[in-house]
């Protein structure tokens, strides 16, 4: 099935605006762990007074099991944002943007195996070209050092956790409301990026003005837009697309570095070449094709892997959903 339009714009928006996350990051200069605790945290507290009710209804129709699938999926987005900012100090931002290609096949995987989400030679062949592309945009400057063996582990990991994330996400959308969905995932995966920065004693708090503003714009582009925009579009589309089209993030993050070069000493060394040009244009291509073979149907029952609520889920609550998206 082709994916729905409304869905095509979400990945797309969603790309957009995630897009700006890394630049907007080095412009910040706010510590590692710091920095996805704002994004989380003041999101969730901006949608907590549109999405308090709509969550409370949620979670009074979904099953305890589905409750704790929805707590599951939450800590790992957490995990995934805190793990992802702890890699670029043990690896190369190089190594960590080669390594976030494996996303879409390990989501096709996934989808497989536990959604029931064909993996198609058209899929197969789209994440090729992409990753073809990808390695084009990136193979000057791979280094292949043993000693950056630990933060490719973590880049690894942050694949896997938040491609489970988005399998769960698949399941439980069509179940909950956009707000009380969203509200969800930010709460508890901020609530898990605050206790690491408490941990690991990052400050939470004394930057400089201009950090807090470079802040802000990470809060509501790459985060309340961008991711957003995904965990909109999860409830429609595989999460092998999902996960496809985020490869485009790279190639637009460095484009837009390259444009801010001129402004920002932090990107003064930021170019795009001729290889990268051509490598970003043909793993937008793999996108694209990946897009154009559909799948955008919504998951079939799978009693085993969430387990149904044997009472009836209240009037207007398992239904709701569907329509508040």
């Amino acid at each position: 099935m082709a994916i729905p339009v409304r869905a095509l714009v979400a990945l797309v928006v969603g790309l957009v605006a995630v897009s700006t996350a890394g630049p907007l990051i080095l412009l910040c200069a706010i510590g590692p762990w710091a920095i996805p605790t704002w994004r989380l945290l003041t999101v969730a507290a901006l949608l907590l007074p549109w999405a308090a009710r709509p969550l409370a209804r949620d979670l009074a129709g979904l099953a305890p099991r589905e409750r704790a699938l929805l707590l599951a999926s939450g800590v790992l987005y957490g995990l995934h944002f805190a793990l992802f900012t702890l890699a670029f100090g043990y690896t190369t931002k190089e190594s960590v943007v080669l390594l976030l290609g494996c996303q879409p096949l390990v989501a096709g995987a996934v989808g497989a195996l536990f959604l029931g989400e064909p993996l198609t030679r058209g899929m197969l062949g789209a994440s090729v070209v992409a990753l073809a592309g990808l390695g084009l945009f990136v193979a000057a400057d791979v280094r292949l050092d043993p000693g950056n063996l630990v933060g490719d582990a973590l880049v690894v990991a942050c694949v896997a956790l938040i491609v489970v994330s988005y399998a769960l996400g698949r399941r439980l959308r069509p179940r909950m409301s956009l707000l009380g969905y969203l509200a969800a995932m930010y709460l508890v995966g901020g609530a898990v990026c605050l206790a690491a920065a408490l941990a690991v004693g990052d400050p939470l708090w004394g930057y400089a003005p201009a950090s807090w503003g470079f802040l802000a714009l990470a809060v509501v582009l790459p985060t309340l837009v961008g991711h957003s925009a995904f965990h909109y579009a999860v409830r429609d589309v595989p999460t092998f697309h999902v996960s496809l089209t985020i490869l485009g993030e790279p190639v637009l993050a460095v484009v837009l570095m390259a444009l801010l070069a001129p402004h920002f000493a932090v990107f003064a060394t930021s170019t795009l070449t001729p290889a990268q040009a051509a490598g970003g244009a043909l793993l937008l291509v793999g996108v694209g094709v990946g897009l154009a073979q559909g799948g955008g149907s919504a998951p079939p029952p799978a009693p085993d892997v969430l387990a149904a609520d044997p009472t009836p889920a209240p009037v207007g609550v398992a239904g709701r959903g569907r329509e508040a998206s």
